[in-house]
């Protein structure tokens, strides 16, 4: 009985138990490198000037956060938020931790946020600029972006005018701001804002925006407020 026990349920011998194990570490290093390099198109345009930043720190840490708030199984939208919030964060502790201010930090983080997006911003700026009217064209584009990206659940999101003149939209609630709360540093919550400004800054010549944006004091209500930019 004991022999018929052992052929049916055999031991795994020393060289299955190492194969196995040397399988699962590769599974879990190719899991991984794929959730790195998420964040290396953004780490690629980080710099600080007279300063030696350890990028593979941030990235080993973004992996860390994506892997603790279960990444993979996000929803689209959460999984490009977690992205941003998750190189906002660990960007600005690395460079804490090399005693960069934090007012250098956020400029730097925010340049590689908008070089992240540029080639695709700038095919749409393109567009607009070539249209009759720019304003409305960058409504036209940029709306469906924000609706795609900053959804009702984690924004409580309501537009509350958008024709050729203005574009006004209030959130109610922000993704931004609740995770880094939970992650004890609301002084980041300041970065997300200007992240969320890069679409305007790019658009100076014929967008003004006024952005009323109260999470940054723990507030309750965010507003952009977009016009066509007046002539000088």
């Amino acid at each position: 009985m004991e022999k018929l026990n052992y052929f049916l349920n055999p031991k795994p011998s020393g060289f299955f138990l190492k194969a196995t194990m040397n399988e699962n570490t590769e599974t879990i290093q190719t899991g991984s490198e794929s959730v790195g390099q998420r964040i290396d198109p953004i780490l690629e345009y980080l710099e600080i000037e007279d300063a030696d930043i350890d990028k593979s720190l941030i990235r080993k840490r973004f992996i860390d956060i994506w892997e603790y708030e279960k990444g993979d199984d996000l929803d689209e939208e959460e999984q490009y938020l977690t992205t941003v919030a998750a190189f906002i964060y660990n960007a600005h502790n690395v460079l804490d931790d090399a005693n960069i201010r934090i007012d250098k930090a956020r400029l730097s983080i925010i340049m590689a946020l908008t070089a992240w997006k540029k080639p695709e911003r700038d095919k749409m700026i393109e567009k607009e600029k070539a249209s009759e009217n720019p304003f409305k064209t960058f409504i036209e584009n940029h709306q469906p972006e924000v609706d795609e990206t900053h959804v009702w659940k984690h924004f409580l999101l309501e537009h509350k005018k958008a024709d050729e003149k203005n574009w006004v939209y209030k959130m109610k609630k922000c993704w931004f701001a609740e995770f880094f709360i939970r992650f004890g540093r609301t002084d980041y919550i300041k970065t997300a804002c200007e992240f969320d400004k890069i679409a305007a800054e790019a658009r100076q010549d014929y967008v003004d925006l006024k952005l009323s944006n109260l999470f940054a004091q723990l507030g309750s209500i965010c507003q952009f407020d977009y016009k066509p930019k007046k002539g000088e």
